[in-house]
């Protein structure tokens, strides 16, 4: 049950700041990107396009993993998660800490999914484990 609460938080964040990519990606890249101007401006409006269409992406990969059953494979697409938004959250954060952006917001909320990500994977590892040995224990 864990692993469902896991990725419909990850899903939501996601389509969230997809959607949001796509209806306001001015407005965003303003935000972030405060001495944008000209060409570089509309590039990097291109982009949040690009990464709405990418993280609208991954939401739907998400909603159908959602339902995974077994441990073996929850615990992989966990993995996953968390190599990609560990790396999502340095690079957001190396590009705040080089003041190459603002960044803060995303570094803090990639860092959460991150942890969250790892927390489930260690409790889906400790439930299988208290089952073995659950398991053994029951054994005549």
């Amino acid at each position: 049950m864990l692993y469902k609460i896991a990725l419909i938080i990850c899903t939501v964040i996601l389509g969230f700041i997809g959607v949001r990519f796509h209806i306001d990606p001015a407005g965003i890249t303003a935000s972030e990107f405060p001495y944008a101007e000209g060409e570089a401006f509309d590039i990097a409006v291109t982009i949040r396009h690009l990464l709405g269409s990418l993280l609208l992406f991954l939401t739907s990969i998400t909603v159908f993993a959602i339902n995974v059953k077994d441990t073996t494979s929850q615990q992989l697409l966990l993995n996953g998660y968390v190599i990609g938004f560990a790396i999502m959250c340095v690079t957001l954060g190396t590009m705040t800490f080089t003041e190459a952006g603002e960044l803060r917001g995303g570094s803090i909320m990639f860092a959460v999914l991150t942890a969250l990500c790892v927390y489930t994977r260690l409790q889906i590892k400790s439930s299988e484990m208290d089952e073995a040995e659950a398991n053994t224990n029951d054994d005549p």
